[in-house]
């Protein structure tokens, strides 16, 4: 008697033929296995595949699992007929797992018990995460499998590798991009705050303000070689906008996303539900009471000063002020200013801006780096007395003080 007869497609690659299914996350849990790769012995041999499981991250995961809006649409892998104790791939025709074409393209998989013979070469944290669901009826939910057939151990760990390796990262742009594109047509309180960024991103680059027409997806501008940037056409990517409001409104996006997903956009999904996480953002609290306006406006005034006393005066100047670390710095410093103004409706952005505005951010001293912005930031801070050059070490106190200095004759 079988535990399981799936259906199944095949699907012919150079490195093996293998088959798409779907399998419900409680069976699969059952029937499968996560093996760490690890040394067996002294010389050197190596067992399984996997990274360590990580308790923290699989409780993430089980959380969006619980989410209204959870979905895994990509495939967990597994490698089938394959002993975890001996390494070796199972030749007892009464355990195996068989499989048999019963129509055109189409294969019947026979699981025979549930001994655990199936191997997850990848998708464990998203599998082993329904181990710490709140919701436990998700574990009927089906998950898509693709199934490879006596598949040896080394195999496993090239195909690890080879998909844990080989894939390029998504610009964080694009993604961002696509993560607010339906945006308008949800209601503002239902709006998680990677959603609000990109909304006002948005705006930031349509309508009148600093960033008019300078907000782009592509990474690449960012990059460009400094002979051609100016105030006139310097450009700054979506992320560096998106990640620079996030800064201001939330300390864990991620969390506050997972966390509002937990109720349906179409039945009351509100930011208040973020009011129990203790969170330092600066403007969390009008976040959380949609006093999306005032954030806005608060980031508008704060640029426009940046640019009437900096930017524009920058001509074709090899500037890092208009440069991603320098924007970067920029937000750093307005988190700082309204952390240290209790009445952030009234705060005068001019004075702040006029104690940097003749600093020489061309100086060699800058790079386009994460040392770059460290530094342009230490700059800022120092410049509106939030931090001292005595904090900073010998070589670091002599270049700010010398900057400073410059910019004060």
């Amino acid at each position: 008697m079988s535990y399981l007869k799936l259906k199944a497609f095949k699907i012919d690659q150079p490195l093996a033929s293998f088959f798409v299914t779907k399998i419900k996350a409680e069976d699969l849990l059952e029937i499968s296995f996560s093996e760490e790769l690890q040394y067996v012995n002294d010389s050197g041999e190596l067992k399984g595949n996997q990274r360590k499981q990580d308790e923290k991250r699989l409780k993430s995961i089980a959380r969006y699992i619980d989410s209204v809006e959870m979905s895994f649409p990509n495939s967990i892998i597994l490698a089938v007929n394959y002993n975890r104790d001996t390494g070796e791939i199972i030749e007892d025709e009464e355990k195996r797992w068989s499989v048999r074409e019963i129509e055109n393209d189409l294969y019947e998989i026979n699981v025979p018990s549930k001994e655990k013979l199936a191997s997850v070469i990848d998708g464990q944290h998203r599998l082993n995460a329904f181990q710490y669901i709140s919701k436990k009826d998700r574990k009927n939910l089906d998950l898509v499998c693709a199934i490879f057939f006596d598949l040896t151990n080394s195999y496993q760990a090239f195909l690890f590798a080879t998909i844990n390796g080989n894939q390029k990262k998504v610009d964080k742009s694009l993604a961002l991009e696509q993560f607010g594109f339906n945006i308008e047509e949800e209601p503002k309180e239902s709006w998680t705050p990677e959603k609000f960024a990109v909304y006002y991103c948005r705006i930031l680059n349509f309508k009148d303000s600093a960033f008019k027409g300078k907000v782009k997806l592509a990474p690449i501008y960012q990059e460009e070689i400094f002979s051609s940037i100016n105030r006139d056409n310097f450009i700054v990517s979506t992320a560096t906008v998106v990640d620079g409001i996030l800064s201001l409104i939330s300390s864990n996006p991620k969390r506050d996303r997972v966390e509002m997903g937990q109720t349906s956009i179409f039945r009351g999904r509100n930011r208040k539900a973020l009011k129990e996480f203790r969170d330092s953002s600066p403007l969390r609290d009008a976040f959380i009471q949609n006093k999306d306006d005032l954030i806005y406006n608060i980031v508008k005034k704060y640029f426009y000063w940046v640019d009437e006393l900096i930017w524009k005066k920058i001509g074709a100047e090899n500037s890092y002020i208009i440069k991603t670390v320098g924007i970067q710095a920029l937000f750093d410093l307005l988190k700082k200013i309204l952390q240290s103004n209790p009445d952030v409706n009234n705060i005068d952005f001019k004075k702040y801006v006029e104690n940097f505005s003749k600093v020489d951010f061309s100086d060699n001293y800058f790079q386009a780096s994460g040392v770059g912005k460290s530094r342009i930031k230490k700059i800022l801070f120092i410049a509106n007395n939030f931090s001292s050059t005595s904090d900073l070490k010998d070589i670091d106190a002599t270049n700010v003080s010398r900057i400073l200095a410059s910019a004060g004759d």
